[in-house]
């Protein structure tokens, strides 16, 4: 009977050391850090195309994940965005009807998107695609300027971003990655009819092990 349950505790510990082996080296070959800083350069297309419609080259990404799970990781995300377009001479009219002008235009969009973030990471070692959802708030400033008139609009609204994207680990302490995404953001502008502020942006940057 002795000789049995020392054999049942050795193979107890010999089943543990081997585990724990195991998850070293998985560890060490794909596993992601637990806390990671994303920092990158976003271009964005509109898609609320009724006020403007030319991309954006002046944006940037930020976000903060930390892993709860070997796969899920869970963060807080911000980015930022600015988009400008010219028109042509035209005539606008007021939205109560009581006048219109004539004049060429440029438009300005500023957006603030601030979300919670959730992440899953596919397995993989160097190379880790990756979807992820993001929900929260959107601060976005619509500028209107015509003539020696100006419109403006600023407000809140709540915002919902779906992405994909890649990651791939130069070393330990180092990685790259690109992500597409869909920013839908319920700001509205009644002044052009406009009940959303939402684009897809592209960001590409570094991952960095804090």
């Amino acid at each position: 009977m002795k000789k049995a349950i020392y054999i049942f505790i050795f193979s107890v510990g010999l089943s543990g050391l081997m585990k724990a082996q195991d998850m070293e080296s998985s560890s060490v070959s794909g596993s992601l850090p637990t806390d990671m800083i994303f920092l990158g350069y976003e271009v964005a297309f509109p898609t609320t195309t009724d006020y403007l419609s030319e991309m954006s080259w002046s944006g940037f990404r930020i976000d903060y994940r930390h892993m709860v799970t070997p796969n899920v990781s869970i963060g807080l995300a911000m980015s930022f965005n600015t988009f400008e377009e010219y028109f042509d001479k035209r005539t606008y009219q007021r939205p109560d009807g009581s006048g219109a002008v004539s004049s060429d235009m440029i438009r300005q969009v500023y957006t603030t998107p601030i979300t919670a973030t959730v992440h899953y990471y596919f397995n993989g070692d160097k190379i880790r695609p990756y979807v992820g959802l993001g929900m929260g708030t959107q601060y976005s400033e619509q500028n209107a300027y015509f003539n020696i008139y100006a419109v403006g609009v600023n407000n809140w609204g709540f915002t919902a971003r779906p992405e994909a994207g890649i990651l791939g680990r130069f070393n330990s302490n180092l990685s790259g990655y690109l992500s597409v995404a869909y920013n839908y953001g319920t700001n509205q502008n009644e002044a052009f009819n406009v009940d959303n502020i939402s684009y897809v942006p592209i960001t590409i940057g570094l991952v960095f092990n804090p």
